[in-house]
C-alpha cells in the first residue's frame, strides 16, 4: 500500500496535469472578473483536493508587534516554526522564541501540544470530519468565500513576476452567511485579488474592513481599521502556497485599546522525504 507520502505525491502529479491544462486555458479569452474568480476558486480547490501542501515543508517566522499612534513599533514579539505534515495534516512546530530555542519547559509544553494535536486529528478522522484542528479564523479560497463577493476586472499588473488581472471585490447586498465569528469580518471587508494570467494562481490577496467588526455582541472587543495582504507564490507548477500574511488592526479588548501588526512569513519551501 502506497506511503501517506507517496498518496500525497501522486495526487501532486495528478494535479499538476490538471494545471498544465489551466494554464493553457488561461490564455483563452476570459470576459468577466466572475468568471476570472470562479476559474481562480476551482484551480484552488482541485489543489487542496490533491493536497498539494502535504508535500512540502517550511520554517514560518511571526511576529506580533504592538504600535503606537504613529505607527511605530512599541513592542515586538517573534516566534519560529518548522511547518511540516503530520497525522496528514500540516503541523506548525513552535522551535524559538525571540530568536532564542525553546527551553526545558517551552519544549516540553510543545512536545505535549503536539500529542494532543494528533489526538484531535485522530479523533476528527474518525468522526469523518474535515482532519484539520477548528480554526475559527481559517479562511479557504473556495466557493463559500467566493459568493459572499461581487466583482469587477480593475486592470492588469505584475506581481513577483507574475503577470496577473487585477480584480476588486466588494461584499454583495443581502444577508450574508454568519456561521463563524471570521463570517463577520469576511462580510465587511472589501479589497482586490490579484491572479494570475497563466494558471488562474492566487498571488495576492488585500482588503479592508469598511467597518468595525464586534465580537461576542461587542462586550470582549471590536476591531478597526483592519487592512492586511496575503502573498503566494508558485512552488512548482499548479501549485501555489502561501509566503506573508501581514495584517494591522486597532483592538479594543474588554476596555483597552491598541494597535496590532501580525506578520506570518514562510521561507524555504523543501519537498518533504519520502516516508514508509
Amino acid at each position: 500500500m502506497p506511503s501517506t507520502t507517496q498518496r500525497v505525491v501522486l495526487g501532486a502529479l495528478a494535479f499538476l496535469a490538471m494545471g498544465a491544462t489551466a494554464g493553457r486555458a488561461a490564455q483563452e479569452t476570459v470576459t468577466t472578473a466572475a468568471d476570472i474568480v470562479g476559474r481562480a476558486v476551482a484551480r484552488a480547490e482541485l489543489q487542496r483536493e490533491a493536497r498539494s501542501d502535504l508535500a512540502y515543508s517550511a520554517t514560518i517566522r511571526a511576529i506580533n508587534q504592538r504600535l503606537d499612534g504613529d505607527g511605530d513599533v512599541e513592542q515586538e514579539e517573534t516566534s519560529t516554526y518548522r511547518q511540516y505534515a503530520f497525522e496528514g495534516v500540516l503541523f506548525d512546530e513552535l522551535i524559538a522564541r525571540n530568536g532564542e530555542p525553546l527551553d526545558m519547559d517551552d519544549a516540553r509544553d510543545e512536545a505535549r501540544r503536539k500529542e494532543e494535536f494528533a489526538e484531535d486529528v485522530r479523533e476528527r478522522i474518525e468522526d469523518g470530519e474535515d482532519p484539520r484542528p477548528r480554526d475559527e479564523n481559517r479562511v479557504d479560497f473556495d466557493e463559500e468565500f467566493a459568493n459572499r463577493y461581487d466583482y469587477a476586472l480593475v486592470g492588469e499588473d505584475v506581481v513577483n513576476g507574475h503577470r496577473c488581472w487585477v480584480i476588486y471585490l466588494s461584499p454583495r447586498d443581502g444577508d450574508l452567511p454568519v456561521r463563524r465569528g471570521i463570517d463577520n469580518a469576511l462580510n465587511n471587508s472589501t479589497g482586490h485579488l490579484w491572479i494570475s494570467m497563466d494558471d488562474y494562481g492566487l498571488v495576492r490577496v488585500q482588503f479592508e474592513m469598511a467597518r468595525s467588526v464586534r465580537f461576542w455582541l461587542g462586550l470582549l472587543g471590536t476591531l478597526r481599521n483592519t487592512r492586511g495582504r496575503l502573498d503566494f507564490e508558485r512552488v512548482t507548477d499548479g501549485v501555489w502556497l502561501p509566503t506573508v500574511v501581514d495584517i494591522t488592526t486597532d483592538q479594543r479588548v474588554l476596555f483597552r485599546s491598541q494597535r496590532r501588526r501580525i506578520v506570518r512569513a514562510w521561507e524555504d519551501y523543501t519537498p518533504a522525504p519520502a516516508s514508509d
